[in-house]
């Protein structure tokens, strides 16, 4: 070859060089603005997941906050229900107890007939009465059956010396027996419960 061939190729050579260089440029920009699309798309992709898994997470908490809301309220509650209910209780079981200790009045006597009397007005027409007191009160019970009769004048009052299972006060039966009045102190003092009960609830 001479001279003018060797630069004649050597000048084709550069020029597919610098082709190729160009094609290269181009691909490497083509590439890297699809690099920076994807890029772009997968950031907002993941921007919209995280806001999603935000938002489910907010939400779960807020569902748990209100659970937990609920859950102290309904236990704070159900406390308060038994806090009256033990104090109603406490305040029954002091009520009969006072009622018990109306023995060591010198009274008994015409209180337990009272009792009697007045479970007659529940027993009308009964025909007479018989009635039964708690073991510790049968030595009196003649005179109270004297004390009812005087207190209940032509109805015959007759005391059972079977002690009731009671604490106090009385049972008292129609003279068949076929009715029945149950005038202990435990179920006066329970009768008296829905009273108590209206004047300690207010103060709670």
């Amino acid at each position: 070859m001479n001279e003018i061939q060797n630069e004649k190729l050597n000048g084709l050579r550069e020029l597919l060089l610098l082709q190729a260089e160009q094609e290269k440029m181009g691909i490497l920009e083509k590439a890297k603005k699809e690099a920076e699309s994807w890029i772009a798309q997968e950031e907002e992709r993941i921007s919209r997941e995280e806001e999603l898994i935000l938002k489910d997470a907010a939400d779960r908490a807020e569902a748990t906050r209100r659970r937990q809301v609920m859950a102290a309220e309904r236990e704070k509650a159900a406390e308060g229900l038994r806090l009256q209910n033990r104090l109603l209780s406490e305040a029954v079981s002091m009520l009969e107890d006072r009622f018990c200790r109306l023995r060591e009045r010198n009274d008994h006597v015409r209180i337990l007939a009272g009792l009697i009397a007045e479970a007659e007005s529940a027993l009308p027409e009964s025909g007479g009465l018989r009635f039964r007191l708690a073991g510790t009160d049968a030595p009196i019970g003649e005179a109270v059956a004297k004390e009812a009769e005087a207190l209940l004048p032509g109805i015959e009052v007759r005391f059972d010396p079977d002690p009731a299972p009671i604490l106090g006060g009385a049972w008292i039966w129609t003279a068949d027996g076929r009715r029945f009045v149950a005038a202990d102190w435990r179920n006066r003092a329970q009768e008296m419960a829905g009273t108590l009960a209206e004047r300690l609830l207010p103060m709670l």
